[in-house]
């Protein structure tokens, strides 16, 4: 009679079992590793090389023939403004003078009256001379944000022509090559495309409502004034 022997045999059968399974295992392929993970759309732009390219903007706004234009008309009309000044200032000077003289022989209460007509006078006058100087500085700026709008065209034509990615103001750049420098070829090409401006200057009436209190710096302009305020005193 045949005795088995389970206890053995099942012991060799899960040692049969296991070498089976570590023979299948070390059969299989190695896996790969992976791949690292790829930047993608999230990956910065190269940044280009900077092309340069410098203006001297404020040597071709002040040489250019519309810059020359607009200067020389709000000169010509400054000059004018002040001729009007003077004579009116004299004229108060005089007026003031008379008043002065009079109130020695005026009744007190009649003096009164036109010293405060006087002084209302030379407070229009401040007034009227503070409008018009501030006009022309507001047409002589608009005239000139017109000239600035014109030579930058120009300056981005150029900057298309030569491939420029970075512009530059003179007054910037100390130190640079000679080649940057277009300045020259803006202002021949802004005198073609604008060689005069006319310098509009508002209606003191149109920029009256906005005008602030007469400053004490532009009493100034009328010293009859002072001797008025003191006369009433008297």
């Amino acid at each position: 009679m045949i005795r088995v022997n389970f206890h053995r045999a099942a012991i060799v059968a899960l040692l049969i079992g296991a070498s089976v399974a570590g023979a299948a295992q070390a059969a299989q392929p190695a896996t790969a590793p992976a791949a690292p993970l790829s930047s993608g759309t999230n990956a910065p732009p190269p940044v280009p090389a900077p092309i340069v390219m410098i203006i001297d903007y404020e040597g071709i706004m002040s040489v250019s023939k519309a810059g020359k234009s607009i200067q020389s008309q709000a000169d010509a009309q400054r000059g004018g403004m002040q001729k009007e000044f003077a004579q009116k200032e004299n004229d108060l000077r005089a007026e003031d003078a008379e008043l002065q003289k009079a109130h020695g022989t005026t009744p007190a209460e009649a003096w009164e009256a036109k010293a405060r007509e006087f002084q209302q006078k030379v407070q229009a006058y401040q007034r009227e001379a503070q409008l018009r100087e501030r006009a022309l500085g507001l047409g002589f700026n608009d005239a000139k944000q017109k000239l600035t709008e014109a030579l930058t065209g120009v300056v981005q034509q150029l900057a298309g022509e030569r491939g420029a990615n970075l512009v530059l103001y003179k007054s910037q750049v100390p130190l640079y090559e000679t080649s940057y420098d277009a300045s020259q070829e803006a202002l021949t090409r802004l005198d073609a495309k604008l060689p005069a401006l006319t310098l509009t200057v508002p209606k003191t009436s149109d920029i009256a409502g906005a005008q602030p209190a007469p400053a004490a710096a532009a009493a100034k302009n009328a010293p009859a004034a002072a001797p008025a305020a003191s006369a009433k005193k008297k």
